[in-house]
């Protein structure tokens, strides 16, 4: 049997702890036949993510509250600099669609430090930690559903439905990671559902995640890069600029204040 991939060892680690609770890291290498180095670097990994608990000489998953709260507290500054760049592609009076997620709470935050802006803007979510941000701040519309507990979101059927009664000037989109030949894909296929309904009623489209979510293949493609009006990031490499050139997006560095092609004034796809 040829060896797992990198992401592939962490989903197979995951769904091991899923299967029996807690184990031994010796277990997780017998099962994975890697090295001992190979699975405690994987565990390191999964940890700094915030999916499992590392205990003395094994590991268990983090509850989602955990599991959310601690993808909340990483990086926050790294996710201020995103939200603080997303705000330049807003403009007063539009109906804004702001997507559930870590990401998308510190867009929430950063509109709430500007209420000059905040306050001319009807906002739609249907993220849980966002709609308790913004409360007050302005006409505040939250989709209802069933609660998915990984990231204090509301999905299934009724969020759909409620989705497509109204329309938005602007969608801000978060994802697990990025596929350079696809798009933007979910881990979640509920939840990938949800991002491309809400992408069908929405004006325009504009894609927040940083550029370690780059090259990675998640389990469902939500949207193609053409979709896509925007993508705002830390950094993008070379091969994500061409990509993004080739498709027409508007590339957005937090890090280095440059955009690729277009401007904030890009009409909407």
């Amino acid at each position: 049997m040829s060896p797992l991939l990198a992401e592939e060892r962490l989903s197979r680690i995951l769904e091991l702890l899923a299967e029996r609770g807690t184990l031994r890291t010796t277990a997780i290498t017998e099962a994975l036949g890697v090295s001992g180095a190979t699975t405690r670097r994987d565990l390191d990994t999964l940890a700094e993510r915030g999916l499992i608990t590392k205990l003395h000489g094994g590991a268990s998953l983090a509850s989602q509250d955990q599991q959310y709260r601690e993808r909340a507290a990483t990086a926050q500054d790294a996710k201020s600099r995103l939200a603080q760049a997303a705000l330049a592609l807003i403009a007063p009076g539009q109906t804004v669609y702001l997507d559930a997620g870590t990401t998308a709470l510190a867009l929430a935050r950063a509109l709430k430090r500007t209420p000059h802006l905040t306050r001319t803007l009807r906002v739609v979510t249907h993220g849980l930690d966002v709609a308790y941000e913004l409360n007050g701040e302005c006409p505040l519309y939250v989709v209802g559903g069933e609660v998915y507990g990984s990231t204090f979101s509301l999905t299934g059927p009724d969020a759909l439905d409620t989705v497509a009664r109204y329309r938005y000037d602007l969608f801000f989109v978060g994802c697990t990671s990025i596929d350079p030949a696809s798009g933007p894909t979910n881990s979640n296929l509920i939840e990938a559902r949800q991002k491309a309904a809400i992408m069908a009623r929405s004006g325009s489209t504009v894609l927040i995640a940083d550029s370690a979510k780059w090259g990675q293949a998640g389990f469902a493609t939500f949207a193609c890069f053409q979709e896509l009006r925007a993508w705002v990031t830390d950094r993008a490499t070379p091969a994500a600029h061409e990509v993004c050139e080739a498709a027409g997006v508007q590339v957005v560095e937090a890090d280095s204040g440059r955009a690729l092609s277009g401007s904030p004034s890009v009409p909407p796809r």
